[in-house]
């Protein structure tokens, strides 16, 4: 890869960023394909250059690792053949185990109902099978949305999870049903509350495995890896005891092929693991570490591709072969003349005892006991979780900003995830609270380190994190300036226009607006907005919830510096180039000027 024309960090070289992603090995554990700026690519285990194969995503091998499939434009594509004949856009897809063609979750065609009636007129996604000779056919009942699948390993039964509408806020409703692909003949399998999917067959085609809310609505609760007799009966969850948390990982599985254990990513602190389960006495095996994303196994169970971060270099594919790892990509390469950023893991107790962990970035030339400003960047979710991997920015530059002679904090507040769920739970009705109190103490902790400079902070978040980072800034007049993003200024109103799953604010506020509005209220910060005194950056998708507009008014009356900009066309991430270059560019300029930042990058 050629390296990139930059001696310090600039917009520029932060847009030419890219990481493989989406990597998938071959059945016969000889060859990887992965996606590289929307290019699926294809790669040899044992060294080899990458050879692109068209533009694509979510590839796929044939059984007998002869044909590589992927997704273009909706259609399964296949090297050397013709697309997949279905009746509509593809969203997910697999090889049948006989290599005669494909299962896959095809959309309904049909546009839009124009105008759009609440609570009608929907189009489902049915599964589908293609046999290579012959008419495809639905096979899952219709009237559900189905949102993954397996096939068994003879082909003859199909497992799909679905849930009664295509509607995101029925996502925490959705159910395991088995299907006979020949007859249609179903059955329920798991149809109790919350969300059951990813199904996966082990290889003797006895055990289905799956991730659970295991019967919880309670969206901060353990989520698990379940297992099941593909005969049916109760679920057992393999994770149950587990320190290790697939809040955000066990969805993707791979399986030895005497089907007595099961390998997946979980979550562990400010990293992800790649780890094994014995699926009878639940003993588990680091396989691997620092693990970003699913891992895909060839048929032999310990062959292994998978994305590996590291806080030094992006994001590459990594190959596990006989216990070794070892790297296929080079991204790093392109970046090898830039600063490389230092970083610690750094961990402090808030007011109430809590232990919390965080990442910290510092300017490359760094020394102890130099007094730096520090920008706190406030993840979203509140479930989302800062890693100390490789930052790859597209709203806030985090090298430019090290670069500029400043650090950047990112602490995993209450409510994160990869903590357990009686972290994420102490979040619940703590909203702009406890977090409130997990951030400013380890503000403090650094100020007491000799690191942070108290009279140059900056505090900046998206989503959950504009939530929050709007929260502070009513609590408080320490920042000297903020930039926040999408966020909620009032519960109630957000309750009726989000379109997310009505359980995640039951579960914060302890109930539906209408029973405890008070909750609601307590933790809106819209009553407090008169209270900010902090130079505030305000940015938005046009087609997202706006909140935005109510705290710009309170500070335009309020007298306070504000900065309003809204994104056409954008929804809750910002994804056209153009918009994401002024992204970077405006919060690096915000923070420069207000922050007197020591150095100047160019932009």
């Amino acid at each position: 890869m050629t390296p990139l024309a930059f001696a310090v960090w600039t917009v520029d070289a932060l847009m030419n960023l890219a990481a493989p992603g989406e990597p998938r090995i071959s059945p016969d554990g000889r060859d990887c394909a992965y996606v590289l700026r929307g290019e699926v690519l294809t790669q040899p285990l044992q060294g080899g250059r990458a050879k692109s194969v068209g533009k694509g995503s979510r590839p796929r091998w044939s059984p007998d690792s002869k044909r590589l499939a992927f997704l273009r434009d909706g259609k399964i594509a296949v090297v050397g053949a013709a697309p997949a004949s279905l009746p509509g856009p593809v969203s997910a897809f697999e090889w049948m185990p006989d290599g005669a063609g494909f299962a896959a979750i095809v959309n309904d065609p049909r546009p839009a109902a124009d105008p759009e009636v609440a609570n009608r007129d929907y189009r489902p996604a049915r599964l589908w099978i293609a046999p290579a000779a012959g008419a495809p056919r639905a096979v899952s009942a219709a009237g559900r949305h189905v949102v993954s699948f397996a096939v068994s390993p003879e082909g003859r039964r199909a497992v799909y999870a679905a849930q009664p509408t295509p509607r995101a806020r029925d996502s925490f409703h959705v159910d395991l049903y088995s299907v006979d692909v020949a007859s249609g003949v179903e059955i329920a399998l798991v149809t109790q509350q919350g969300r059951d999917a990813e199904p996966s067959f082990s290889p003797d085609g006895k055990w289905i495995a799956f991730h659970s809310q295991a019967g919880s609505l309670n969206y901060f609760e353990a989520r698990h890896v379940g297992i099941f007799p593909v005969t049916g009966g109760s679920p057992r969850y393999l994770t149950a005891n587990s320190a290790l948390d697939v809040f955000r990982g066990g969805n993707a599985f791979g399986w030895r092929p005497d089907s007595r254990s099961i390998a997946f990513t979980a979550g562990r602190g400010v990293t992800d693991v790649l780890a094994r389960f014995d699926i009878e006495s639940g003993r588990e095996t680091i396989l691997a570490e620092s693990v970003s994303g699913a891992a895909s196994f060839a048929n032999d169970g310990e062959t292994a591709v998978f994305l590996k971060s590291s806080p030094e270099r992006p994001v590459e594919v990594f190959a596990l072969v006989g216990g070794q790892e070892r790297r296929l990509t080079d991204s790093a390469a392109a970046i090898a003349t830039l600063p490389k950023p230092k970083s610690e893991v750094v961990r402090w107790k808030s007011s109430d005892g809590v232990g919390v962990e965080g990442v910290l970035w510092l300017p490359p030339d760094w020394q102890p006991g130099r007094r730096v400003p520090v920008l706190t960047e406030l993840h979203g979710g509140p479930t989302g979780v800062a890693a100390h991997a490789f930052p790859m920015p597209r709203t806030y530059p985090t090298q430019m900003f090290l670069d500029a002679g400043a650090a950047v904090f990112a602490p995993n507040f209450r409510g994160s995830a990869n903590y357990s769920a009686r972290f994420r739970m102490r979040n619940a009705q703590s909203q702009g609270v406890g977090d409130f109190a997990d951030v400013m103490t380890g503000i403090d902790a650094l100020a007491e380190r000799g690191i942070a400079d108290p009279d140059r902070l900056g505090v900046m978040g998206w989503s959950y994190g504009g939530y929050l980072g709007a929260s502070v800034i009513t609590q408080t007049h320490r920042f000297k300036a903020a930039s926040v993003g999408a966020p909620a200024t009032d519960w109630i109103t957000y309750y009726g226009q989000s379109e997310g799953p009505r359980e995640v604010l039951w579960t914060y506020f302890g109930g539906k607006p209408w029973e405890v509005p008070e909750n609601y209220r307590k933790h809106s910060p819209r009553a407090r907005l008169h209270q900010i005194r902090t130079p505030t950056l305000l940015q938005v998708g046009g087609l997202d919830i706006n909140h935005n507009a109510e705290i710009f008014q309170a500070l335009t009356d309020s007298g306070v510096e504000v900065e309003y900009v809204v994104y056409p066309r954008e929804g809750h991430g910002i994804r056209e180039p153009a918009h994401v270059r002024d992204l970077l560019e405006r919060n690096f300029r915000w923070f420069a000027q207000k922050l007197a930042l020591p150095a100047k990058p160019q932009l």
